[in-house]
């Protein structure tokens, strides 16, 4: 127990001549004892962009549901009064969803490139960069050459030879 760990902890303080040597060894045992009877927790806190579709309707079953979250330990009654809330609220944020994608891919209804667009932001997809990222530019335009010329090495190695014995000239 927290009350009988410091008063054994004190048990052995004794005062020294240095008064900030006294508070030191105070600060370490509490501190020890702190992070012994209640440790720290690192919480994470996500930032949620504002949704399009999160309107003042839902913004107020929000605020019901945090209302009836609160008193749900009270009773039976109001344990059952959340869940009801928390199941509308559920239902509410989906049909929003909905009702927004559909208006907003109805909007772009012809524009595929549009469509695209609001599906890979939703799925969350990034165009990746396919350059490379030389920073040198001479090393990087001579990589490109020599690409392109061994590229162009092997398409004619690998085309039959013709011989001109086969080949008729035509006379205009």
């Amino acid at each position: 127990m927290l009350s009988s760990d410091i008063s054994q902890s004190l048990s052995s303080f004794e005062m020294n001549s240095q008064f900030s040597d006294s508070c030191n060894y105070f600060f370490k045992a509490m501190n020890s004892l702190l992070d012994q009877h209640a440790p720290l927790t690192q919480k994470t806190i996500s930032f949620v962009a504002h949704a399009p579709w999160f309107d003042s309707e839902y913004k107020n079953q929000r605020k019901l549901r945090r209302k009836a979250e609160k008193k749900k330990s009270k009773s039976e009654y109001h344990r059952t009064l959340y869940e009801e809330i928390r199941s509308e609220t559920t239902i509410m944020a989906n049909l929003k969803k909905k009702q927004y994608y559909r208006e907003l891919l109805e909007k772009n209804k012809g524009n595929l490139k549009a469509v695209y667009n609001v599906v890979n932001k939703e799925l969350d997809r990034k165009q990746e960069n396919m350059l490379p990222s030389d920073s040198d530019v001479v090393q990087l335009s001579e990589k490109f050459n020599s690409y392109f010329n061994e590229k162009i090495t092997k398409i004619r190695e690998s085309l039959p030879t013709i011989s001109n014995d086969n080949v008729t000239k035509i006379e205009p």
